[in-house]
């Protein structure tokens, strides 16, 4: 069970590593050819990244197509000596010979920076072939225009198959057709990756952009805000959060934003990456500020702004609502006057509220705060309120002016982010993060109320046997069998996950009857519903599962990893000794 294929989510970390590197590498290039460093500082760091780099790289002559140099990890990789590559065109090497793509990207970059392959053969030199992707870019450097070919081995990707990928490529649609901006952030702010509608808000490519901190690219009266705020987040004082923020863009104009961000954490809570998610409210900030400094008028213009906006007194007793506010809760202002609007607030967000616009107006500070409110047709919708301090003619504090945002499409979003993140795509069970996250969490809560409980670990026997005599789709569905045997004879209040190929895993939350006695039940429940699968007719194939029980004790605490390894060992002896009984043995 140790040495079974990395998981997804390592991948995608271990990707995410790889792009910082090669952005790293990218940048050495362009200050040795723009002089940011001595040729002698650049060309060494240039050299160091290009030895020690993990993926193969090429370096090839951009007019002629010739080799110039090859890096350990492509000579590695391909099989073949620098002697074998040096001084050849690029496309008649061995490794690269049945590659048409190659002369393509050759002549390709001419005319663009890079462009990106997926899935081609890169032929070795014992005669079998292992599936690569090649980024390929154009750099000059002391005048002289290079390609690097970037070539990356995905030959562990491909063999877990599509299944376990389709969350990823779902991500991918969600994230490069998002009509909010995007951006992904490793642990220190650096950026990893950015959607189109992000460039397009800050007029920024995402070459630009990768590899420069978040800070770069927002206003300086804004940066420490943000800043403390994603220290914060790191350090797990707070799970995400939000503010109105003003970005440079490249052209030095002003674009404000609805900013949110939330942090991504492997199974051990290490921060991974943080998605800086941003909609442009420009129109809507501008719209408002003019309102707000034309105070004969302002009421008059508010009243015709598309969002929701109220008005507080100096007691912060509601005293006006606009138009788009009346509309949207299809209640007249009279219903609405004082604190009586709170009335339509959902119930479990209205002491937060509350309490939010209580200490600002003790401070007379801005604030910001996410409530649901009941529209018009009497369901609830997210929304996030700003609310600012405003003053009378003569400079005394007259109460506030809260604008509102219907957010609920953002939260729609980041639910569907997150479910794609933790859930498994072919049995709908948690998967391997989804489980681990919520099972920390229950291990914590059982050293606190010293309640302990049970964990099941199950493997489907002979997974591979069904998958290479009777196709994929069987193998599927004895997958999809055996989650549904487990949300058959467990609770809902029981965290149930497929932690990635034939392995699942049960956490059961509620012990009813003595710890043995509940073990014997469980494991005699699940061989019954086996039985009664295998009895049904038509059947192309047995199911079988092997399963070990181990009860969690908080008098005596264990790191999660070290109790669901008990659990696998246990369910392996069981395996071992079904074996042996099929084969007769003693």
């Amino acid at each position: 069970m140790e040495n079974r294929e990395k998981t997804r989510e390592q991948l995608i970390a271990e990707v995410e590593t790889l792009r910082s590197r090669f952005a790293e590498l990218e940048r050495a290039a362009d200050n040795y050819a723009r002089g940011h460093t001595t040729p002698s500082e650049s060309g060494q760091r240039y050299r160091q990244l290009f030895e020690s780099f993990r993926d193969g790289i090429v370096l090839v002559e951009a007019g002629t197509g010739h080799i110039m140099d090859v890096n350990p990890s492509f000579l590695a990789m391909a099989g073949c000596t620098r002697d074998e590559l040096m001084g050849r065109k690029v496309w008649q090497t061995d490794p690269f010979r049945n590659i048409d793509a190659i002369q393509v990207i050759f002549k390709e970059l001419k005319n663009q920076d890079s462009i990106y392959y997926d899935d081609l053969p890169l032929d070795m030199k014992n005669g079998s072939h292992i599936p690569v992707e090649i980024m390929a870019s154009a750099l000059t450097i002391e005048g002289k225009k290079i390609l690097q070919y970037a070539v990356r081995d995905i030959s562990k990707r491909k063999a877990m198959g599509d299944e376990l990928w389709k969350p990823e490529s779902r991500f991918r649609v969600l994230f490069q057709k998002a009509a909010i901006g995007i951006a992904i952030v490793d642990a220190t702010g650096n950026i990893i990756e950015c959607n189109p509608e992000l460039e397009k808000m800050l007029g920024f490519n995402e070459k630009e952009m990768t590899g420069r901190n978040f800070a770069a690219f927002t206003h300086e009266d804004d940066r420490q805000s943000d800043i403390a705020r994603f220290e914060e987040l790191l350090t797990q004082k707070r799970d995400k959060y939000q503010m109105a923020i003003r970005c440079r863009r490249k052209d030095g104009t002003v674009v404000w934003g609805l900013l949110v961000v939330s942090i991504i954490r492997n199974s051990s809570g290490k921060p991974l990456y943080a998605f800086r998610m941003i909609e442009d409210i420009t129109d809507r900030k501008q719209a408002e500020e003019t309102v707000i400094k034309s105070r004969e008028f302002y009421l008059a213009l508010i009243d015709e702004l598309p969002n929701p906006i109220r008005r507080s007194d100096a007691d912060a007793q509601s005293d006006y609502f606009n138009k788009a506010w009346l509309e949207f809760t299809g209640r007249s202002i009279s219903q609405e006057l004082g604190d009586a609007w709170i009335e339509g607030v959902h119930t479990e967000d209205r002491d937060r509220l509350i309490k939010t616009q209580t200490d600002s107006f003790e401070h007379r500070a801005p604030y910001e705060v996410e409530y649901r409110l009941r529209n018009r047709r009497g369901e609830y919708r997210w929304m996030v309120e700003y609310g600012r301090p405003i003053k009378d003619i003569d400079g005394s504090f007259s109460g506030y002016i809260s604008s509102c945002y219907d957010v609920q499409d953002r939260k729609t979003f980041e639910e569907t982010l997150h479910s794609l993140s933790t859930t498994d795509d072919l049995t709908g069970l948690l998967n391997r993060r989804g489980f681990f996250s919520l099972a920390q969490q229950q291990l914590k809560m059982a050293n606190r109320t010293k309640i302990g409980f049970l964990l099941l670990y199950m493997d489907l026997d002979g997974l591979k046997k069904i998958n290479d005599t009777l196709g994929h789709p069987e193998g599927d569905q004895a997958l999809v069998e055996t989650a549904s045997i487990l949300r058959e004879i467990f609770r809902e209040s029981d965290i149930i996950g497929r932690l990635g190929g034939d392995e699942f895993a049960v956490l059961a939350l509620e012990r009813t009857r003595d710890v043995e006695e509940e073990e014997q039940a469980i494991l005699k429940r699940i061989q019954e519903s086996v039985e009664a699968r295998n009895a049904q007719p038509g059947r192309r194939f047995t199911l079988s599962l092997s399963a070990g029980i181990n009860t969690y004790d908080p008098e005596r605490p264990c790191s999660l990893d070290e109790f669901i390894s008990r659990a696998d060992s246990i369910m392996y002896k069981e395996k071992k000794s079904k074996y042996r009984t099929q084969k007769g043995e003693p």
